[in-house]
């Protein structure tokens, strides 16, 4: 309790000693909520006694009147980077009681966090105690490397970017007077590309209360242990089980610290009273062993009293961006940054080299190699120790602070930026001045700078100063001073830059005025999983992670819940459930947190009437004014732009009430036209497929009638068979465990299936079907049906059902001539329970909008789907399809016709070259030893959305590895390689250049993604851990010239300094004729053929018969 600001014990009661289990208390269901709130806030009561036995242990007092209580004393920064307890002697405020100060660091500047995917396992409760699960439970279990976590405690900070540590609202107190010193790093994420300045220097207080330990309530859905928390300072771990090393997390793994309103939802599902939300914070950290399949847990806490809590929230954000800002203030460092690091580095050496008889300020090569260890700097040892020598002048053995800077110069030289600077800079001692920065700029990077010619001349003046303030204008306060000569340290601090990314920037204002028909639109498949699609997690967190990342449909499948309250979870699975309610909570609150533009709800209902009358309720209240609710014109046969649906959120469901082929006729079949499954308060005209479709002026009323066609695809002789055929079989959706295939769209899908005459009734009650407006779910039967021609449904079909389609030449045809005026989405068959992705090329290049992948797996297809959607205004989660996808085939081809350069069944020919340079502190397996080094080599594989033929692509330079019969296109990628590089994963040179010509029918698919391998023995390619970090970008997204891309880890999470330094240039894009593409397939089966089972042709067989 607490009088006047001041703990005060509470009446004597029976204390629970750290670490027992309590279960939840149990009452009648009639005072289950009063007493269940009592005796959790009685229990929480008894934990402050536990506190103040452990406050008179490490020098608090626990006075029983404000008399007692006494300030506590200051606790100062340091300009040390090193981390400082506070000291010992600590007090409880007397008054009222605010939250303290404890820890001191400048706002940091690290680089954001990459909209990279994140780990795809987030529990969200406690799982079951099944037979299944705990038999799943001990086959999953590994042995910990002790090797690894002994390299991790000696670690001075993370490896990968950590996006709960990147944010600038942290509520850490900071002292503004202190000397900040700024740094840059080589950093990126995948829209900029480049690092951002980052301050370090100077080390947060962390009081000495959390490294003696304090005791927390740890929460999950079943039941509650109170136990001891031990911060440790010198590994930065939290340890709450000495004896169990799995019990802890580090402090580089947190991926976010959640508060209050945050963190709500977590507490509800616990069943936690909201008086003790102030005290509740979750922390969710990466799993490195993947227990249980898992990369991400969650651990939900509870604090005895304000000022624990505010300890441990404040010290844990503080010291994770203290870490982080270490490891990157040692790329750009100047002199102040340098002496931080020497002090820090001599400290830590001290008494050892007092113990030795060395004099003071000294660091000997054993010294000097574990500080490059702790950095991640895995230089080889003897490259060390010949940089140890030549920075050693006087043959001691020791480095003083001159030999340190020479030391630290000499590993953080760039050969491959030395040589560059030097080509472009007429006096290279002298520097780069404006003018040959722009005309390297213009002729080199390919950058049109006089569209912008005063950004590129601040651009300059920001990296030409002197002492190594890089990143950042000079103040008045600075000691860095503005000259007209860009040194070699500012241009490789500007090559690294956001100025310099890699992937294009969004040139002025985003607009995206066409219909929303004419867009690929970001879009996950089950985006409430976490894990497997059998026996997964299902979490709120993962909406939050989609949406974050600028996932712009999203999917949720609603079930029958316990007391009338709907569910989330894949259904007649094993996989957890979470409340509908907070789904759409979070969904709400996140649902423009990257993007602007309209977000889509697609939902898999299979609740009765009662509960989806509920989740009507629910979103109405949670959502909103955002929610479309009815459309913005009346009688519209054209989707609304992305424009016109900015901060929107659009419901895509079943029709409440079914289409009846009795009345809703296509207004060439003659009769009355009746009301349609458009809206609750309109009629939807059926479009005109046929006829090219002009740029639609904005909100302006079509004719209430649609202009009458000629004979289309629509009315082809293949579709009245197919419609009037009465036999044939079942569509191929595949099995699925769960509902996803029972209540799709697309039940019967193949050619030649039995249609009805009659639709199926609706199972949706109409409250919840009015929330349809612009994306009206309908179940398929065939495109030439009616309610295939409202403007304003929306067609789901499974990966399989579209294959089958596609078999069809003519049912080929109609899919994409639907695909220009209607929405469709392709998920993932039922066949794919790990959470595996199909290709989504294979859609996009049928012209399907919506490709819902799993995200939580960070495949080949999700690289490509982050790649597609990652650059410029692709940003937005909506990318304008090309024109080949927008306009009717007929259309083109008259206007192609036109033309005098005219070319039959033309494709186009993508030519581009890759320079791959070098690389920069490239990743290591997480299973190798603190002395083993990689042989790295890069792999480049070019993807393109053409079937598979001989001749799609083809390249030169370094070493094919493609398909030995020169087969590309889906399915079969055109690789190349680097050489080897012997035992060098630090800064290896490749130096090598790839030559690459793409015939392809659609230009703006085509992908590249680099992968860097190790070989076993630094002489042949292929490696049994498997790719060691990639990155994959849309060709279209690159820019040209002498670019660092980043690199990501088989998690999809960024690294923190892995990069490749690469060139790239592109050529003109071509019109060529198709050429024999069929005819060389044709001559591979032949050859196959004869080789296989030594047969020929007919008229060869025939000669060979006659000449006998």
């Amino acid at each position: 309790s607490r009088t006047n600001g001041v703990l005060t014990s509470p009446s004597p009661s029976p204390s629970p000693s750290p670490g027992k289990a309590m279960a939840w208390p149990r009452s009648t269901p009639g005072s289950r909520a009063s007493s269940f709130a009592h005796r959790t806030l009685h229990r929480l009561d008894t934990t402050d006694a536990l506190l103040h036995a452990n406050m008179a242990v490490v020098g608090f007092s626990s006075p029983s009147s404000p008399d007692s209580a006494s300030p506590p004393p200051a606790e100062h920064g340091t300009t040390d980077t090193s981390v400082q307890p506070s000291p010992d002697a600590l007090h409880i405020l007397n008054g009222p009681q605010a939250p303290p100060p404890p820890l001191q660091l400048p706002d940091s500047m690290a680089p954001p966090a990459a909209k990279g995917a994140m780990a795809d396992a987030v529990p969200n409760g406690a799982r079951g105690t099944g037979l299944i699960r705990r038999i799943s439970s001990r086959l999953s279990r590994r042995r910990r490397s002790t090797t690894q976590s002994n390299t991790r405690d000696r670690s001075s900070g993370p490896l990968m970017h950590s996006p709960a540590f990147n944010r600038s609202e942290e509520a850490v107190d900071v002292d503004d007077g202190l000397d900040d010193v700024a740094v840059a790093l080589p950093a990126y994420s995948p829209g900029s590309g480049a690092p951002t300045p980052a301050l370090a220097g100077v080390g947060p207080v962390v009081p000495s209360l959390l490294q003696r330990g304090t005791v927390l309530t740890k929460v999950t859905k079943k039941k509650r242990k109170t136990l001891k928390f031990v911060l440790d300072l010198a590994a930065a771990k939290v340890c709450w089980d000495p004896a169990r090393p799995t019990k802890r997390f580090y402090v580089d793994d947190i991926r976010d610290v959640r508060l209050g309103a945050d963190a709500r939802n977590y507490r509800e599902e616990c069943q936690v009273p909201a008086e003790v939300e102030p005290r509740w914070f979750t922390v969710l950290y990466a799993d490195q062993q993947r227990s249980k399949g898992r990369p991400i847990k969650a651990i939900h806490l509870i604090a005895p009293n304000d000022l624990v809590f505010h300890y441990w929230t404040n010290t844990l954000r503080a010291l994770g961006r203290h870490r982080m800002n270490v490891m990157t203030g040692f790329a750009g460092l100047s002199e102040a940054s340098l002496r931080a690091l020497w002090e820090r580095e001599t400290s830590r050496h001290a008494a050892p080299a007092s113990a030795r008889g060395e004099p003071d300020g000294r660091l000997n090569f054993a010294d000097v190699e574990q500080f490059c260890h702790r950095l991640h700097l895995l230089h080889a040892p003897d490259d060390l120790r010949r940089y140890f020598a030549h920075a050693d002048r006087d043959g001691s053995g020791l480095l003083d602070f001159t030999g340190f800077k020479h030391f630290v110069k000499a590993i953080r030289d760039r050969k491959d930026l030395r040589l560059l600077f030097a080509a472009h800079a007429a006096d290279p001692d002298a520097g780069l001045d404006q003018g040959e920065f722009l005309a390297f700029l213009a002729r080199v990077q390919g950058v049109p700078v006089a569209d912008d010619g005063g950004y590129w001349t601040q651009v300059f003046e920001k990296y030409a100063v002197k002492d190594g303030w890089w990143g950042r204008l000079p103040s008045a306060d600075d000691e860095a001073e503005p000259t007209d000569r860009m040194k070699l340290e500012g241009f490789a601090a500007f090559m690294v830059s956001p100025s310099n990314a890699a992937l294009h920037h969004a040139s002025g204002a985003v607009a995206l005025h066409r219909p929303l028909s004419e867009y690929f639109v970001s879009s996950s498949h089950n985006t409430y999983l976490l894990g497997r699609q059998v026996a997964g997690e299902s979490s709120t967190e993962a909406y939050i992670w989609a949406l974050e990342r600028g996932c712009r449909c999203v999917e949720v499948d609603c079930w029958d819940g316990p007391d009338g309250r709907p569910v989330v979870n894949h259904g007649r699975t094993l996989t957890s459930s979470v409340l509908f309610a907070d789904c759409i909570a979070v969904i709400g609150k996140y649902a423009f947190a990257s993007s602007p533009y309209p977000l889509i709800v697609s939902l898999e209902v299979h609740c009765c009437p009662e509960q989806q009358v509920a989740m009507a309720d629910i979103l109405r209240a949670m959502l909103g004014a955002r929610l479309v609710t009815e459309p913005f014109i009346t009688n519209a046969f054209v989707l609304p732009s992305p424009e016109e649906l900015k901060h929107r959120i659009l419901i895509k469901v079943k029709a409440g009430d079914p289409v009846d082929d009795a009345v809703a006729l296509h207004p060439l079949a003659g009769g009355r036209r009746h009301r349609s499954i458009s809206s609750p308060t309109t009629r939807a005209a059926l479009m005109d497929t046929s006829a090219t479709w002009a740029a639609r002026p904005a909100l302006h009323p079509p004719p209430s009638t649609p202009p009458r066609r000629s004979p289309s695809l629509w009315d082809s002789a293949a579709t009245r068979r197919h419609i009037t055929a009465g036999t044939g079989g079942t569509g191929g959706t595949g099995v699925s465990l769960s509902s996803a295939t029972e209540d799709s769209d697309s039940k019967d899908g193949g050619p030649g299936a039995e249609r009805r005459t009659k639709t199926k009734a609706s199972k949706i009650v109409k409250p919840l079907g009015d929330l349809a407006v612009y994306t009206r779910g309908q179940k398929y039967t065939h495109f030439a049906r009616p309610e295939s021609k409202t403007y304003n449904h929306v067609f789901s079909f499974s990966e399989r059902t579209v294959e089958n389609l596609c078999r069809d030449a003519d049912l080929k045809a109609q899919l994409e001539q639907h695909n220009l005026r209607c929405l469709m989405r392709v998920y993932p068959a039922g066949y794919r329970i790990t959470s595996s992705n199909f290709n989504p090329n294979k859609y996009w290049r049928r012209g399907v909008q919506m490709v819902a992948l799993n995200w939580q797996t960070y495949d080949l297809a999700m690289q490509m789907n982050d790649a597609m959607f990652a650059a410029g205004a692709d940003r937005t989660g909506y990318v304008l399809k090309p024109k080949e996808l927008r306009r009717s085939r007929q259309s083109l081809d008259l206007e192609l016709a036109a033309s005098p350069a005219y070319v039959r069944k033309a494709r186009k020919l993508v030519r581009f070259s890759i320079d791959v340079i070098s690389g920069q502190q490239l990743p290591r397996s997480r299973n190798a030893g603190p002395e083993q080094h990689i042989h790295p080599y890069v792999e480049l594989e070019v993807f393109c959305a053409d079937d598979s033929a001989k001749g799609v692509a083809t390249g030169q330079g370094g070493r094919d590895a493609s398909a030995r019969n020169g087969m590309s296109g889906i399915g079969s990628p055109h690789r190349r390689r680097t050489r080897i590089v012997p035992g060098n994963g630090y800064n290896p040179l490749f130096d090598d250049q790839f030559t690459i010509a793409v015939e392809t029918k659609f230009p703006s698919l085509v992908f590249l993604r680099w992968t860097v391998g190790s070989s076993p023995d630094g002489r042949s390619y292929g490696d049994r851990n498997g790719a060691l970090a990639s990155f994959t970008a849309k060709l279209d997204s690159l820019q040209e010239g002498y670019r660092h891309l980043p690199l990501f880890d088989n998690k999809g999470e960024q690294f923190l300094f892995s990069t490749l330094f690469c060139r790239f240039t592109k050529q003109e894009t071509l019109t060529v004729a198709r050429g024999e593409v069929k005819a060389s397939k044709v001559e591979t089966w032949k050859l196959l053929g004869r080789s296989v089972f030594g047969r020929t042709s007919t008229p060869e067989r025939k000669k060979s018969l006659e000449a006998s």
